[in-house]
């Protein structure tokens, strides 16, 4: 079980995020996974009982691409079934660890769930965008609609 308190890290390319414990989250690793090998956004699949939930494989500005240096896939809670990033690397990381500073991104919305990030981490000479998990969420349906 997941601890409220902590961050996951994702890791796209050269660029870390940031997403909240509280989205509720499946680790998946890559061979456990079905690779698509043919057209579409999705790069992987996760087989839930018969039903697939896509990953989306992204570039470092949430792009969707086809690389095949990702190791594992989170997959997101959502409705009608989970959604997922294809990641280089993943690490839980504790509040304590972090500071985040929330702030509200400037313009127009990109989700009809809000805008994808709620606040950033900066660290050293670093900063860590931080999703906000319901527009991340609709940010990746969107992908698989797009399809």
């Amino acid at each position: 079980m997941v601890d409220p308190n902590q961050f996951l890290r994702l890791q796209l390319g050269k660029v870390s995020y940031l997403l909240s414990s509280i989205a509720g989250f499946t680790i998946e690793q890559r061979e456990s996974l079905i690779t698509n090998k043919s057209a579409g956004n999705a790069v992987a699949w996760r087989d839930v009982r018969g039903k697939r939930w896509p990953a989306f494989c992204l570039d470092s500005d949430l792009r969707v691409v086809h690389h095949q240096n990702w190791h594992r896939a989170v997959f997101l809670e959502a409705i009608p079934h989970a959604v997922g990033i294809a990641v280089d690397e993943v690490q839980l990381l504790s509040r304590t660890e972090t500071v985040i500073s929330p702030f509200t991104p400037i313009g127009l919305a990109p989700t009809r769930q809000g805008h994808l990030f709620s606040g950033a981490w900066v660290t050293g000479n670093r900063v860590v965008l931080v999703f906000e998990p319901k527009a991340f969420v609709a940010y990746l349906q969107s992908l698989e609609d797009a399809a």
